[in-house]
Formats: C-alpha cells, sequence, structure tokens
C-alpha cells in the first residue's frame, strides 16, 4: 500500500509539472477548441481484485464548466486472489458483486481543455459482495451406523457482505496532445462500513485494506484511462 501511495503521488507531481511547464496559462476555453461535455474511462487497479469499475463524467452547468459529476457503475465477478485477501484457496474461493459510486469534481485554476487538470472530489459509494468459498467447520453428519456424529472436515462456506461509504479525492486527469483519449490519476482518504452474513463462525474477508469486507479508513487511488466525447 505504501508503494502504491508513492507511486501515485509522484504521478500527481510529474503530470502538474509537465502541465506547469506546458507554457503560459490559457483561457477556461479557448476560442474555436472543442467543448467536451463527456468523459468515458476505465478503472485499471480494481482488476486486481476482479472489479469491474466503468466510469462516465459530465460536465454541470455550462459547457466547459469546471463541476462535474461521475457515475461508475461496478461488476465484480472471478477469483479471490492473494492480493486482495487472506482467505483463498486457489481458484477455488470466487467473487461475485456489484456497485455504484457517485462523485462529484471541482477542477482547479485556468484549464486549456474542458474536464482536464487538477481537481477535487468528494463522493458516496455502494458494494455487494457475494464469496463462495472452501473453509473446514463442524457440521453433524449421518453415519453408517444410523447416528449423527459431528465432523470437521473442508466445507463449501458463502459470505455475503454489503458495504457503503464515502471519499474525498485529490486528482489530475490529463489528455494525449492531439486526441480525445486522457489519463486521470487520484488518490485520497475514505472511510466505510460494511456488515457481513456468513456461514462461518467469524468473517472471513476483512483482514486487510484490500479486502471485500474492510471497514474503517482507507486509501481511495487507482488510474482510469478513458476517452472525451
Amino acid at each position: 500500500m505504501k508503494r502504491l501511495l508513492g507511486v501515485g503521488l509522484l504521478s500527481l507531481g510529474l503530470l502538474a509539472q509537465a502541465r506547469g511547464q506546458s507554457g503560459p496559462a490559457l483561457p477556461a476555453t479557448p476560442p474555436g477548441a472543442a467543448t467536451h461535455t463527456w468523459g468515458l474511462a476505465v478503472d485499471w487497479l480494481p482488476l486486481l481484485a476482479s472489479g469491474y469499475h466503468f466510469s462516465a463524467e459530465r460536465t454541470i452547468g455550462r459547457p466547459g464548466g469546471r463541476q462535474t459529476v461521475v457515475l461508475t457503475p461496478q461488476l465484480y465477478r472471478g477469483p479471490v486472489g492473494e492480493l486482495t485477501s487472506d482467505r483463498h484457496e486457489g481458484n477455488a474461493d470466487r467473487v461475485r458483486g456489484f456497485g455504484l459510486a457517485a462523485q462529484h469534481r471541482f477542477y482547479l485554476g485556468p484549464r486549456p481543455t474542458p474536464l482536464a487538470g487538477t481537481y477535487l472530489a468528494y463522493g458516496l459509494n455502494y458494494q455487494h459482495f457475494r464469496l463462495d468459498f472452501q473453509a473446514p467447520s463442524w457440521q453433524s453428519e449421518l453415519a453408517e451406523d444410523g447416528l449423527s456424529y459431528y465432523q470437521n472436515r473442508l466445507r463449501n462456506q458463502t459470505e455475503t457482505i454489503d458495504r457503503y461509504g464515502a471519499t474525498l479525492v485529490v486528482g489530475h486527469q490529463v489528455e494525449a496532445p492531439g486526441t480525445p483519449f486522457f489519463l486521470d490519476i487520484f488518490l485520497g482518504l475514505g472511510l466505510r462500513q460494511a456488515t457481513s452474513r456468513t456461514t462461518m463462525p467469524s468473517r472471513q474477508f476483512d483482514t486487510t485494506s484490500s479486502d471485500y469486507g474492510h471497514a474503517g479508513a482507507y486509501l481511495p487511488m487507482g488510474f482510469r484511462l478513458g476517452v472525451h466525447l
């Protein structure tokens, strides 16, 4: 996590420096420049948790305005990996889920094009996960003598998690020169709560800050690649 935070801070600094060295400040929307009103992007870090996050950004108010709204539908489907959770048994443990995040952005300073530059943002999010996994547990089983005995062995288990939270982030969105494609890098602070229902005596997926059932403070970070429309 410290390495990811360091990479994020370094990337933001390099992007800000590159923007500052590009020449004198230009008006927010130069005469004759294309006025973007939409940005569509994919966040790549959630792929490490078998997650697929697709973002749609829309300007608020006048064309080329500094405020935008970002909606991010989320889909989870795939294996549980060691980078996400301490609880995983090869490809036997699987996650399925969905979510939605909403964010309000404020772009800062003069911008040569709409939907570009450094921004501050706050947002809310909700996620629902179902984990199918294997773990040993005690259970009454019928024996050959017709009696029931408690046996402890590896069994199929499930855990269902509902998680919601709020975030405050700073980011930088830069468009590749001469193209509508852009890179968006962000990091910040977040707080979330989670409820869990499981067939095990205790929760299984809340051991690390990247785990599906983690609650409390965390560092939201990521990078999106997308296109302006």
